[in-house]
Parts: structure tokens; C-alpha cells; sequence
């Protein structure tokens, strides 16, 4: 006898399931671009929140992660977790996925739980390890940013980037402008945040400011190679003006260098 439609849904659930059967395999295969595409179809079909709706989520942010769709694979394995937030292999994916975004105080945070909540001795251990190599890099970060520094703080300000990287995308550069130099109130160590700076004072036509912005993350980092090109470049934008402005990752150049492996539910 076939399933009975559940109220609020908009098909039958056999056919979700042999939806998510089919994602799942997509994955195995390394169709990436299949996976993802069944996922958004079981999700035109189910309620929010249902068990369906976490799993196509769940997939849904393997297959961007291995596309390499960084932030929506992010936001696909936070939606797996508002519907079913003690999931162990969301809170994993996603700390991964956050932890190659360089959001590194969240992935903590994640892994933490997913060690906790995991009863699979195999991926216990692997959550923990990955949990001891991201602390490593999380107590380095915390180190450049003063005795006093804690963890809370770090996932503050790398929250509080991501955001104003929003508010440039969006051209909203007097708002940008300021939250970020809320973030370097936080902990004046990276040079991005005075790169960014520099190009929302250079979309409003503010050059000398833009020239010290720029400068002053050269004294952070003299490697920093955008922020070098952008200051040659300069008096030629003094001249004729800009566009657009590219934007850099809150911690581009000081990658954690580490391989990203989703895990599956079984």
C-alpha cells in the first residue's frame, strides 16, 4: 500500500524517498551537480522542518561543499540543523565547511557538539580529530590577538567580517566602512579588514583616506599582494574613478591548510 500523503505535503512520500535515495547515490558517483539538483526538487515538495526537508538540506550542502560553493553549503547544513539540531554529521559538515570559510571559532563550536553527540566510535574519533587540529589553529588566532583574547570574541569578530562582506556586496559602503572597523577594534592583526576599508573609502571618492588604509595593512602584512596591486593602482583610479571593488576573505592568506570530507548518514 502506497505511503499516505502527510498533511502539508505536496507529493507522495515514497517518491521523496526515492528522491533521497537517488541524491545519495548522485554523491557516491561524484555527480555533484545531480545531487544538488535532485536535493532542491525534494525541497519545492516538502514541509520545512520535516525529516525529508533536514536530509535534502543535509545533501543538498554536501554536494555545494564539494562544488565548492563554500556559504551555501554552509547555509544548506545550517538548515539541516534548525530542523534537527542534535544531528552529528550536519554539526561535522558544517564545522568543516566553516572552518575552510576560515570561520574557525564557529567550527570549534560545532565539533564540539558532534563529538558529544556522536555514538559511532569511527567518526567519533574523526570529529575529534578534526576538533584538536582546528583548536591548534583557533589558539594560534586567539595568540596574534592578545593574552586576553577568547574564543567568544574570535567568533564574534569573524561573524561580524562576514556580515560587512555582505554590506559591500550589497554597495552599502558608509555601513561597511564602519563594521568593519569594529572588527579591527576587536583585534587590529589582519590586514583584509583595512584592504576592505580602503576600497569602500575609494567607492566614495575618498583617496587620501583609501592610501592610509591600504598602507597601514601593508605594515600588517608586507606579503599582502591585493592590498600592494591596489596601491600601485591608485592614481589611476584617482583619475579615473571605479566600478566595482574586489572583495577578500576575512583571512585570505592565513588559510588553514586542510582537506574538506563530508560525512553521509547512514
Amino acid at each position: 500500500m502506497a505511503k499516505k500523503r502527510p498533511k502539508g505535503w505536496l507529493i507522495n512520500p515514497a517518491q521523496v524517498d526515492k528522491w533521497l535515495d537517488q541524491a545519495a547515490e548522485q554523491l557516491i558517483e561524484q555527480d555533484y551537480q545531480g545531487a544538488a539538483q535532485t536535493a532542491r526538487r525534494i525541497l519545492r515538495y516538502v514541509p520545512k522542518g520535516s525529516e525529508p526537508y533536514a536530509d535534502a538540506h543535509l545533501h543538498l550542502g554536501n554536494a555545494l561543499g564539494m562544488l565548492e560553493e563554500f556559504e551555501a553549503a554552509y547555509e544548506a547544513f545550517s538548515q539541516t540543523l534548525a530542523a534537527r539540531p542534535d544531528d552529528a554529521v550536519a554539526l561535522y559538515n558544517r564545522a568543516v565547511t566553516a572552518r575552510t570559510l576560515l570561520h574557525t571559532g564557529r567550527a570549534v563550536r560545532d565539533l564540539e557538539r558532534a563529538v558529544a553527540l556522536e555514538d559511532n566510535p569511527g567518526l567519533r574519533q574523526r570529529y575529534q580529530d578534526e576538533l584538536d587540529f582546528t583548536r591548534e589553529v583557533v589558539q594560534e588566532q586567539i595568540a596574534d590577538r592578545g593574552p586576553d583574547f577568547t574564543l567568544e570574541q574570535l567568533i564574534q569578530q569573524q561573524d561580524t567580517f562576514r556580515e560587512e562582506l555582505a554590506l559591500m556586496q550589497a554597495n552599502a559602503w558608509e555601513e561597511a566602512e564602519v563594521a568593519f572597523r569594529q572588527v579591527i577594534d576587536m583585534g587590529d592583526v589582519l590586514p583584509q579588514p583595512w584592504a576592505n576599508i580602503a576600497g569602500c573609502m575609494i567607492m566614495q571618492g575618498r583617496y587620501d583616506e583609501a592610501e592610509d588604509a591600504l598602507r597601514r595593512a601593508l605594515e600588517i602584512d608586507p606579503e599582502y599582494d591585493l592590498a600592494r596591486q591596489n596601491l600601485i593602482m591608485l592614481p589611476v583610479i584617482r583619475e579615473r574613478g571605479v566600478e566595482e571593488w574586489r572583495i577578500r576573505s576575512p583571512h585570505a592568506g592565513h588559510e588553514v591548510k586542510r582537506g574538506i570530507t563530508f560525512v553521509q548518514e547512514d
